[in-house]
């Protein structure tokens, strides 16, 4: 056997698999989400949290007309209120399949068009544009849009040559989940 740095060729040619395979081995998993890394959070961080959150550790979400609120296996439950003067409306525009639904679920709630660039119109009751912007569906297929409350708005989606058009109410008790705007 021939010697290489003090080693034999048999061992220095075992170690190599070896060395291939710690490299090779995966990351630890994340930690769990816990109630404590919402601390602090303001609305739009808590919804963007809970999006992250989609498949984590068993974490139920979803948002009401006045909080964000979480649901931990542990049974602990803890809310992030939405602004006095703003509150969210997710969409989720479709051409082939919908679900019903008034509150949306970020831990549940699937649309058709994930990851879908969408033309996003949204006008107050007195015609004023309120958004003109082209926008991503979330990998979940919906649309957040952050409203004024107490108002009605006109919305008019357009996406692949297609488009819909709908009501959206931010007053108290209002549907979070709008699943109903079929792109025709």
């Amino acid at each position: 056997m021939k010697v290489v740095n003090g080693m034999t060729a048999a061992l220095l040619v075992s170690l190599v698999p070896v060395m291939s395979l710690s490299a090779a081995q995966p990351a630890a998993p994340a930690a769990a989400p816990t109630p404590a890394q919402l601390t602090g959070l303001t609305a739009q961080q808590a919804l963007r949290k809970a999006n992250q959150w989609r498949n984590a550790g068993g974490v139920q979400s979803f948002v009401t007309s006045e909080a964000v609120v979480f649901k931990f296996p542990s049974g602990e439950q803890k809310s992030v209120a939405l602004p006095a003067r703003q509150m969210v409306i997710a969409i989720a525009p479709y051409v082939n399949q919908t679900h019903p639904c008034k509150t949306h679920f970020m831990s549940g709630c699937q649309g058709e068009l994930a990851n879908t660039p969408v033309s996003v119109l949204v006008k107050n009751q007195a015609g004023k544009t309120v958004i003109n912007k082209t926008m991503t569906t979330l990998p979940n297929g919906f649309l957040e849009l952050w409203l004024d409350r107490n108002q009605t708005y006109q919305v008019t989606l357009k996406s692949g040559g297609k488009a819909t058009s709908g009501t959206l109410s931010t007053q108290a008790g209002s549907d979070t989940c709008v699943s109903t705007l079929k792109l025709q």
